[in-house]
């Protein structure tokens, strides 16, 4: 189809996602200068009841997002219509949906599934005190971005204390995250957001769902009428009992069983994860109350704190080497398990094995091990706990070893590794070439990041090669 060039104010820069009712649009707010992403709904496509149900759905998200403000909540920017389009302007963010994650990373670290539902609670609350229950929590409605942050979207089905909206189709939602009573039709409230923060997190910590049947009558049947099996009892996952506890709570059939709200959930967490050693006070500055990163503005402005979270008896460059390979696999999710398993591992072998189950294809896998290893071998890293780091030698030593303010990592700097990257990529070195520079905190980790772009081990090498022989003056 043919797309516009612009809607409303928005001038459309590419297309996100694109569906039977509508297209989603990255798009560029030219008046205060921001990437916006853009939900719209066709017109022409309007005429049934169907369609019809979509549009109020479509205005239903506007207007119950648009009321919300939270750091864990996708913001609304503004509703719209012109001949053809009704849109909805909301916050761009780059990162992947829960659901994605969790497909390449079926079972996460009990740590991380923990902070995800912290970070959910906390934004649900919020949206429970202004009214809006949201009514389809599931990891495709769940965006983690680049920097670990987890963030609620799509309300198009929330439900608007005292809102026109009818409350009749309580049945809507998604099978296996609705709750009892949205299956029968009786009255909701917010605790059907609770009752699927309780299912997501089983299917976080094991992998599967707790409700899991080959038809959605029969997951229906489960919801309705059995208990899942708790975590403890699985083979394989070393849950403590008190998890198990606040689960089956979440979970429980009446609503009046359930936690009273997402605050006292997020508590129950807690101090099961204290009582079970889980947080530690390192562990406890949480993905949700990191410092945005502040990108420069032109090559060599120093940059603001990177709110990367890293374990400080790690190196740098080792973490950044370790998460540079593991990204091309992973994406941005990459960040958050490489700091979270630097906190148990105590060498690069042990980091590397431990990040790199979360890879399931054997192959990738082993790929993932090589883009490590020559990125060790070429001084990118240090291999061992800060402190006790051996001083690599050889040709590619040299830029390995320059552990120096990130001011350094100047606009000439930045022009040797864009054209010696451009040898071995073409084009899209210099894109490269900015996002290392965006990530990285010294030179170690910049040449790091570059090296690990490169699959091929011969390239790989040659350009090894040629940044060691980048001049220290620029």
């Amino acid at each position: 189809m043919q797309h516009p060039r612009r809607l409303g104010k928005y001038d459309i820069v590419g297309v996100l996602g694109e569906g039977a009712m509508g297209v989603v649009y990255k798009a560029h707010d030219p008046f205060i200068d921001r990437q916006v992403a853009i939900k719209t709904v066709r017109k022409a496509l309007l005429d049934s009841s169907i369609a019809e149900d979509m549009a109020a759905r479509f205005r239903n998200e506007a207007r119950a997002a648009g009321r919300l403000s939270h750091p864990g909540i996708v913001p609304i920017y503004e509703y719209g219509e012109d001949d053809t389009t009704a849109f909805i302007a909301m916050e761009f963010v780059e990162g992947r949906d829960l659901a994605q994650i969790l497909g390449a990373t079926p079972t996460l670290p009990e740590g991380m599934a923990i902070r995800f539902m912290q970070q959910l609670l906390d934004a649900l609350g919020s949206a429970h005190r202004a009214g809006v229950w949201h009514r389809d929590i599931k990891p495709a409605n769940l965006i983690v971005t680049n920097d670990g942050l987890l963030k609620v979207m799509d309300f198009g089905v929330a439900r608007i204390a005292s809102a026109a909206l009818t409350q009749a189709a309580s049945t809507i939602g998604t099978p296996g995250y609705m709750a009892p009573e949205q299956y029968i039709g009786e009255s909701i409230d917010h605790r059907v957001d609770l009752f699927a923060a309780g299912v997501l997190l089983y299917r976080m910590l094991s992998g599967r769902s707790p409700f899991a049947a080959e038809t959605p009558e029969a997951v229906m049947y489960k919801v309705l009428h059995q208990d899942p099996a708790p975590l403890s009892t699985l083979d394989g996952l070393s849950i403590p009992t008190s998890l198990d506890a606040v689960i089956a709570r979440a979970l429980a059939k009446a609503p009046q069983a359930r936690f009273g709200s997402a605050a006292e959930f997020r508590d129950a967490l807690a101090e099961r994860s204290a009582v079970a050693g889980g947080t530690t006070a390192e562990d406890a500055t949480v993905i949700a109350a990191m410092p945005l990163r502040v990108r420069p503005a032109t090559p060599g402005t120093s940059r603001g704190p990177t709110g990367s979270a890293m374990p400080s008896s790690w190196d740098a460059g080792s973490l950044a080497a370790v998460e540079a390979a593991l990204t091309r696999f992973m994406g941005p999710m990459a960040r958050v398990l490489v700091r979270e398993a630097a906190r148990t591992s105590t060498d690069l072998q042990q980091l590397q094995d431990s990040v790199g189950q979360h890879i399931r294809d054997p192959g990738e896998r082993q790929r993932f091990q090589a883009l490590v290893s020559a990125s060790a071998a070429a001084g990118t890293s240090a291999g061992t706990r800060a402190g006790s780091a051996a001083v690599p030698t050889g040709a590619a030593s040299s830029p390995a070893s320059t552990s120096v303010p990130d001011a350094a990592i100047s606009a000439g700097l930045s022009d040797y590794a864009s054209r010696a990257l451009a040898r071995q990529l073409g084009p899209i070195a210099k894109v490269v070439v900015r996002r290392a520079m965006a990530q990285a905190r010294t030179r170690q980790e910049f040449f790091g990041q570059l090296c690990a772009s490169v699959d091929d081990p011969v390239r790989r090498a040659q350009l090894q090669a040629e940044l060691a022989r980048a001049p220290e003056g620029i």
